[in-house]
């Protein structure tokens, strides 16, 4: 996947706010606060790497009817609840991650694609 200016920039500021988050929690926690952080902040980039994957095959395909472009935004989101859910309980399960760390990534990483967009303003 080529990576359009706007999913760079969206993907650079998640980087950096998750980076610096991390700074945060492994100077008050340690170690596994940090990785804590650092994984809730991949969950969040793979649910923007999801979302633009479906943006662009939704673009490239031929224009579909209003019920089949309403079919692709249900499954798109019933895909990124699935994916998230799926890592958080990875997370939390198996790797036996931080909580508090895990969603403060996640949540910097959700914020920061608010605030960025996808660059996308059509």
């Amino acid at each position: 996947m080529l990576l359009t200016s706007g999913l760079r920039k969206s993907l650079g500021f998640q980087l950096a706010a998750i980076a610096v988050t991390s700074i945060v929690f492994f100077t008050l926690g340690g170690t596994l606060q940090a990785a804590s952080v650092w994984f809730g902040g991949a969950i969040a980039t793979a649910n923007l790497l999801l979302l633009e994957w479906r943006r662009r095959a939704a673009d490239r395909g031929p224009a579909q009817s209003a019920a089949a472009s309403l079919r692709l935004l249900y499954r798109t989101a019933i895909e990124r609840f699935v994916l998230a859910t799926t890592l958080f309980a990875l997370a939390l399960g198996v790797l036996r991650l931080d909580p508090l760390a895990l969603l403060t990534g996640f949540i910097v990483g959700q914020v920061a694609l608010i605030v960025t967009g996808t660059g996308k303003t059509d």
